[in-house]
């Protein structure tokens, strides 16, 4: 227990909890805080348990070097059933986001026009519409995120990598599982962001610990396995046709392709992807004609003319979007949420920041440590919204943002595995960060069985859940799924 000691020693407080021994390894889970609440979903009263603590978790060579975090509500009365694990990504992101957005007992909700100047703090309220009626609910903050830590021993270059960081998860899960005596309870694991990627991994890590437990299934927002599309090389043709979708549903937005909307001008785009692929791939032997038609069409569905994307060989990257959609007005559109905008310097070049949605991320943030400060949480001052990650971030495979890792291959082992367990795919319209372009082309190279996997589109950014309506209809779209599980 010496990182866990660490932390109440840095944080000033005693530990709440005795130590409970897991098997040979010797993992333990330590409550800080623990209270009483009620929530009211569709006239439904549940009572429930708030958790705080902290799971310790070992590097393979070393034991208990490091901690994660979490937050547990769990329904008093309510016997067999399913247990929502969550998480942001970063790396480094606490889950903040996600709780204080989406999902947690309180929600902060921000302005729903991007036009409109942000207050300084969120306005928090009951979440009225909360899945405990579906799940019980774990937020989990991998290490060095939240209240967790790293032991001064810590093995770094295996927390810094994508197995080490989705293993030292995974032990946090089957520990809470073990010490609340769920084990048998079907699981599901929500990621978001760099999140999707952790939550595919941990596919393989929690089979390898305990292939006894059920993972029914796991659900990616705002999915990131597909890195070599968000990564957008100039001589990868494919990215181009794959991030068109987005850039023809934020140019409908914006207003600059006329009357509109937005999921059609996507599924346009879409459509037109083929031809605009075979286009690119024929590159000089392309004939003139054709490449005006192209760049003609290209032009009706971006809002940027023609004869700048025959400038640009037909290509557009999804940074220089950003600059030039709205360049006569003088702003840049924002990377998570291309509904904001921010104003644009006369000098900028194609890469500008910060992001114009930065400053409503930052209100999650400080929700979610107002919100443990009003609940008493020991230390809540020094709970880490966003851990620095010192250090390169090790993918494996050739640690390089251009390999193509096989992270869907892993969706399709638990597929093979158990014929029960699903994919769940939520991606925002206006994301051009993690497209719905990519989660199509995701879905159409993978074997996964089509049955088996659901796909959703919200008319949001990255953080879906900061537009109400994306919000509403995300979280139904999770309780149907969690309440589809035929095996229940």
């Amino acid at each position: 227990m010496d990182v866990l000691r660490a932390c109440r020693k840095a944080l000033g407080f005693a530990a709440l909890a005795a130590a409970v021994t897991l098997s040979s390894a010797a993992v333990a889970q330590d409550v800080r805080h623990r209270a009483q609440g009620e929530t009211t979903v569709a006239g439904r009263t549940i009572v429930y348990t708030a958790d705080v603590g902290e799971i310790a978790v070992s590097s393979p060579d070393r034991q208990q070097d490091a901690s994660v975090g979490y937050m547990a509500y769990v329904a008093q009365g309510v016997a067999d059933r399913a247990v929502l694990f969550a998480f942001n990504g970063g790396p480094g992101a606490s889950s903040s986001f996600l709780h204080m957005g989406a999902l947690g007992p309180v929600r902060a909700r921000v302005p729903q026009d991007p036009a409109v100047p942000l207050p300084a703090t969120a306005e928090v309220g009951a979440n009225p519409d909360m899945l405990l009626d579906a799940a019980d609910l774990v937020m989990l903050d991998p290490p060095g995120t939240g209240f967790s830590a790293f032991g001064a021993g810590a093995d770094m270059d295996w927390y810094r990598s994508v197995d080490g960081d989705a293993d030292a998860v995974a032990q946090a899960v089957l520990e809470w599982l073990r010490a609340n005596g769920r084990l048998e309870a079907p699981i599901y694991v929500l990621g978001e962001s760099y999140g999707t990627i952790r939550a595919t991994a941990m596919i393989e890590a929690l089979h390898k610990r305990a292939p006894e437990v059920r993972l029914a299934g796991v659900l990616l927002i705002g999915q990131a396995l597909n890195m070599i599309e968000t990564s957008q090389r100039p001589d990868n043709v494919v990215t181009y046709p794959v991030a068109l979708p987005t850039l023809a549903a934020i140019a409908c937005y914006h207003g600059q392709v006329g009357t509109c909307d937005p999921v059609t001008s996507a599924k346009a785009a879409s459509a037109f992807g083929p031809e605009y692929l075979a286009a690119l791939y024929c590159g000089r032997g392309l004939d003139s004609e054709t490449r005006r038609a192209i760049a003609g069409r290209l032009g009706e569905l971006t809002g940027i003319g023609e004869d700048h994307w025959l400038e640009w060989d037909l290509k557009l990257s999804k940074e220089r979007f950003r600059v030039e959609l709205l360049r006569e007005e003088g702003v840049v559109l924002g990377r998570y949420d291309a509904r904001y905008t921010a104003p644009r310097a006369p000098d900028a070049g194609l890469t500008v920041g910060p992001d114009a949605f930065s400053s409503v991320s930052g209100l999650y943030g400080a929700a979610m440590v107002a919100e443990l400060t009003s609940r008493g949480v020991p230390g809540a001052e020094d709970y880490r919204v966003i851990a620095r990650i010192e250090g390169d971030w090790a993918y494996g495979s050739g640690d390089s943002p251009f390999n193509d890792w096989p992270f869907m291959t892993t969706v399709e082992q638990a597929m093979e595995r158990d014929p029960r367990f699903r994919l769940f795919i939520g991606t925002g319209l206006y994301d051009l960060t993690t497209t719905v372009g990519a989660a199509d082309y995701l879905i159409a190279q993978s074997d996964a069985d089509r049955e088996r996997i659901v796909d959703h589109v919200y008319r949001a950014g990255h953080v879906a859940y900061s537009d109400d309506e994306s919000w509403r209809q995300m979280i139904g779209d999770i309780r149907a799924f969690i309440e589809g599980d035929t095996a229940q």
